[in-house]
C-alpha cells in the first residue's frame, strides 16, 4: 500500500535517509504531504522518528 506521510521538517535529513534505507519506494512529494512511501502498514511508518502523520493514499 501507498501512504503519505508528514515529517518533522527540522530533521528532514535524518527522517528522509531512514526512510530510504528501510523501503524501497520512497517518493519526495510537493502537495500536502511530505512523501509517498509503499510499506505493509501504518504503524511500520508511524514507527520511524520523526514521522508525524501517516494517511493511506488512495490514487495509487
Amino acid at each position: 500500500m501507498y501512504f503519505e506521510i508528514w515529517i518533522d521538517l527540522s530533521r528532514k535529513e535524518e527522517v528522509e535517509k531512514a526512510l530510504r534505507e528501510r523501503f524501497i519506494e520512497v517518493y519526495e512529494a510537493f502537495y500536502d504531504y511530505h512523501y509517498i512511501v509503499n510499506a505493509n502498514s501504518e504503524s511500520e511508518l508511524m514507527s520511524i522518528d520523526g514521522v508525524k502523520l501517516v494517511r493511506r493514499h488512495y490514487d495509487c
